[in-house]
């Protein structure tokens, strides 16, 4: 999958002090904003949230930062707008430097930190940076002369911590106390729990999509999957092809939250496969395994990855001939045939043909019987061979 990061920057006090503004009430609203806006939402992590943000708490200054789920650089949305990654970045003098980005990234990965996690994950400058270098790193120098600020606790959210809320004060304003620290604490798990329903949202269209394009297709079996090894849907006739080849017990261990171990192995290195048309193809103890790609693209650069995987018995010995094959079929059989072999869906054979989907369907079915075979692809070998 190619996935991603975000950076978020606060000013956590009004001009009167270091206390959050809002009463207890205005957050209420805030949290019942939230829950209308992650329906709705493109994207959960954007200006219209850092406007909720500075309604209710009054942080006016908002960065918020994109990577790549490898912790690559973006781009930037913030209260001046968007800023791309470029040679000119601001940010590209701090990147190799940034401990406080380095020490979240480490600790994300180790986690297997995704979209699910509602655990509070604060990480306070002044707890990293040691004391003795505080004033003189890197961090601090350019804090100061790109935000004016001095303080900051960055939360982490996402694949690999890819979003990460950073609250900023001022070196008059002093550290985050331990009552602020346990106000932001309340924060993170409304946002985490907010941005993980959003993410719950977004995936069920997205895997609606897919299933929609594989029923466009006639193929029967499939696994939908993300791009960190999580099953996002399957159904049984996917099962009962994978038992052949990994065991009896595999539905126990297919999972929307958890990795998948068995997955890698299924879907193997890049040069163990047929590549055509974008679409990778392999062969493992006589099941053949087409895998497609799905892209969700945001306005920030990230590219959520999620994979389509179909599931055919290949059968060798038992095919007819090409000859053969069209002698037992019919005129129509054999035009719905040729479409088939150029690619059409069932819907575009139907348009083509002036039939119903269900009509091609019906086809489709009494060619696989006749021919002796059962998927596209052993379709397209048969007739493809002589």
């Amino acid at each position: 999958m190619v996935a991603n990061k975000r950076l978020i920057v606060c000013d956590t006090v009004s001009a009167g002090g270091n206390k959050m503004k809002k009463e207890d009430s205005s957050q209420a609203n805030l949290f019942s904003e939230l829950s209308e806006y992650q329906i709705s939402a493109r994207e959960f992590f954007s200006t219209v949230l850092l406007d909720y943000l500075d309604k209710t708490f009054g942080w006016k200054k908002v960065l918020i930062s994109y990577y790549d789920t490898q912790g690559q650089f973006l781009s930037w949305t913030y209260w001046r707008g968007i800023l791309g990654d470029c040679d000119q970045h601001p940010y590209r003098q701090l990147l190799p430097h940034d401990v406080i980005r380095q020490t979240v990234f480490q600790d994300a990965v180790r986690d297997e930190l995704t979209y699910f996690n509602t655990e509070p994950r604060l990480y306070q400058s002044t707890k990293i940076i040691p004391e003795n270098d505080y004033e003189h790193s890197a961090y601090v120098e350019f804090i100061e002369e790109n935000f004016k600020t001095h303080y900051s606790v960055t939360l982490a959210f996402g694949i690999n911590a890819y979003i990460q809320v950073v609250l900023f004060k001022t070196l008059d304003q002093g550290d985050f106390t331990e009552a602020e620290m346990a106000k932001i604490k309340e924060v993170y798990v409304y946002l985490a729990n907010s941005y993980k329903n959003f993410k719950k949202y977004e995936q069920a269209k997205i895997v609606q999509n897919i299933q929609n394009k594989i029923i466009a297709s006639g193929e029967k079996a499939y696994l939908i999957t993300d791009d960190f090894m999580h099953v996002m849907s399957y159904n049984q006739e996917a099962i009962e092809c994978l038992k052949g080849i990994l065991g009896a017990t595999i539905a126990e261990q297919i999972s929307s939250t958890t990795p998948c171990s068995w997955l890698p192995f299924l879907l193997g290195s890049e040069d163990e496969h047929d590549i055509k048309d974008g679409v990778r193809t392999r062969i493992i103890k006589n099941y053949e395994f087409k895998i497609y790609s799905y892209d969700q693209t945001y306005s920030n650069g990230i590219v959520d990855r999620y994979h389509w995987i179909t599931v055919a018995k290949e059968r060798k010995s038992d095919t007819v001939s090409t000859k053969a094959a069209d002698s037992q079929l019919t005129n129509t059989e054999q035009k719905v045939v040729r479409l088939m072999c150029n690619g059409l869906t069932y819907k575009a054979i139907a348009a083509e043909m002036v039939i119903s989907y269900h009509t091609v369907k019906k086809h489709v079915q009494n060619i696989y019987s006749k021919c002796g075979i059962n998927s596209r692809f052993e379709l397209y070998k048969l007739y493809n061979r002589e």
